[in-house]
């Protein structure tokens, strides 16, 4: 039985699952990607920052980067089940709107190029969950 995760950890999940499926690597310049947009996305979730300890950023980053690399370990149609099941059940969240959405997806974008390469398989990987999320692709 998998520890339960909290939204920011299930939003970085997403995050690092896409860098790792869409060409099978989770480069070093991807992790810091995810690791500068992590601010935004717990601000987002949980609101004001100075609620919380100083250094919750870097707890989540490593939590969300542990559990995925835990679901990975497991399969990679693991990943994929977990992926498919967070993205769908992201849009029933309160706090989850078009805004946040589009966001995502530039996320999600910026970590495709951040490689160096966008390949095919990362084009129509975000074209889908784009369509999920009913917003526009960025690539």
């Amino acid at each position: 039985m998998r520890e339960a995760h909290d939204w920011v950890e299930k939003t970085l999940f997403i995050l690092f699952s896409y860098a790792h499926i869409t060409d099978w690597e989770l480069a070093d310049s991807e992790r810091s990607l995810i690791q500068s947009k992590t601010r935004y996305i717990f601000k987002h979730i949980n609101g004001d920052l100075k609620k919380y300890p100083s250094d919750i950023i870097e707890k989540k980053m490593v939590k969300a980067y542990q559990y995925w690399n835990e679901v990975k370990e497991d399969s990679v149609d693991e990943v994929l089940s977990e992926l498919q099941a967070i993205s769908s059940e992201i849009v029933s969240q309160n706090w989850f709107n078009s805004d946040f959405a589009e966001k995502l997806i530039e996320f999600l974008a910026e970590i495709a190029k951040a490689d160096g390469v966008v390949l095919e398989s990362e084009k129509f990987t975000l074209v889908d969950l784009a369509n999920l999320w009913k917003v526009k692709p960025h690539l």
